[in-house]
C-alpha cells in the first residue's frame, strides 16, 4: 500500500514545504524525494503548486492523513514508517475484527508467514495482541490503525475510479477490489462489466438500465456466475433482484461452495441461503423478499428455465 519511505514522509510534512525541505527533514538525497512526492501526488495524498522555479508540497484532505496524523501526535514515541511498511497495512485493513493468522493471509492474500512477521513488530509494541483462541486484534485506542489503513485503500479506490469518471458510487470494497455503479461506460480492461447486463451471457436478457456496474480487480479477467450473483445482491437485495437470482441459480451450473466463498466474501451470505433454501423446499419457506412459489415458476416459464 505504501513503502516507509513514503509514510515517513507524510509523516513529516507539516504545513506547506519545498521538495528540498522536505529532503532535508527526511535525510534524503533530493532526487529521492522528488520521486517520492511524485508517487504520493499521483495517489492524491499530496499537492503541490509552483512557486517561481520552486516546487511547493503539502498534504491533501484525504481521510487517512486525518486518521494516521492523529495516530502520530497521540503515539509520537512510536514509529510508524518503520511499522507500517512492507505488508503490515494489508494486513491491518482486515483488523477491523479479530481474526486468526490464517484468515488474515487469505483475505491479504499473503503467506502466514508474513502475516506472523509484520505483525510481529506490533505485537512487541503492545499495538496487537492475540486472544485465547489464537486470533489477532487491535489493543484499545489503537483502532484506528485499522480504520487508517482502510481509508487509505479508499482513498485509492477513488483516484482509480475517478480517473474514469468523476460520477460514481462504490458500492462494495476490499483492499484490492471494489465494486462501482456508474452512468458511464468504462473501457480500461481493469474495470469487469457485471450487474444486470450480464445476465444475458447465461440466457436471461433483462431490462437495460441507465446504470452500468464494474468490478475493479487486477488479479481476474472474468466474471463467474456465483461472482455476478453475488454482485447483483449487492446492487441491490430488493424482490426484483433476489428472484432474477433465483432464475440465475436454477439456470446455471453453480459450484455451491465457491458461491458461499464469494457470498462471504461480498456479505450477502444470510441471503444465499435463504435463495437456497427457497429452490430447496420448492418455496415452502421463503422470506418476505421472496415470491410465492406459483410466482417464481411463472418468471421461469418466461424465461424458459426448468425448475
Amino acid at each position: 500500500m505504501l513503502t516507509e519511505g513514503e509514510v515517513r514522509a507524510l509523516t513529516v510534512l507539516h504545513g506547506e514545504q519545498m521538495v528540498s525541505e522536505l529532503a532535508t527533514n527526511l535525510d534524503r538525497s533530493l532526487s529521492y524525494t522528488s520521486e517520492l512526492v511524485e508517487r504520493l501526488e499521483t495517489t492524491g495524498l499530496v499537492e503541490t503548486r509552483r512557486q517561481g522555479k520552486t516546487k511547493r508540497i503539502r498534504l491533501s484532505d484525504a481521510k487517512a492523513l486525518e486518521v494516521l496524523t492523529n495516530l502520530t501526535q497521540q503515539y509520537s514515541h512510536i514509529d510508524w514508517p518503520e511499522l507500517l511498511s512492507g505488508a503490515a497495512l494489508r494486513v491491518c485493513y482486515y483488523l477491523d475484527t479479530p481474526r486468526t493468522a490464517t484468515e488474515l493471509a487469505r483475505r491479504a492474500d499473503v503467506h502466514r508467514s508474513t502475516v506472523h512477521r509484520a505483525l510481529a513488530p506490533l505485537q512487541h509494541r503492545g499495538i496487537v495482541y492475540q486472544t485465547d483462541d489464537g486470533a489477532y486484534a487491535l489493543n484499545d485506542g489503537f483502532e484506528q490503525l485499522s480504520v487508517f489503513a482502510r481509508e487509505l485503500a479508499h482513498h485509492v479506490h477513488r483516484q482509480t475510479v475517478e480517473e474514469q469518471t468523476d460520477t460514481y458510487t462504490i458500492l462494495w470494497e476490499s483492499l484490492d477490489e471494489f465494486l462501482v455503479q456508474t452512468p458511464a461506460e468504462i473501457a480500461d480492461e481493469h474495470f469487469i462489466p457485471t450487474g444486470p447486463d450480464q445476465f444475458q451471457r447465461y440466457g436471461l436478457p433483462l431490462l437495460a438500465r441507465d446504470r452500468r456496474h464494474y468490478l475493479y480487480s487486477e488479479a481476474m479477467s472474468e466474471l463467474s456466475p456465483e461472482m455476478l450473483c453475488c454482485h447483483m445482491l449487492v446492487i441491490d437485495s430488493g424482490a426484483r433482484t433476489q428472484s432474477y437470482c433465483l432464475l440465475l441459480l436454477s439456470h446455471v451450473d453453480i459450484d455451491r461452495n465457491e458461491l458461499r466463498t464469494q457470498a462471504t466474501k461480498y456479505g450477502v451470505d444470510d441471503v444465499v441461503d435463504d435463495l437456497y433454501t427457497y429452490l430447496e423446499t420448492s418455496g415452502a419457506q421463503r422470506t418476505p423478499r421472496l415470491p410465492e412459489w406459483e410466482d417464481f415458476q411463472e418468471l421461469a416459464d418466461e424465461y424458459e428455465v426448468t425448475l
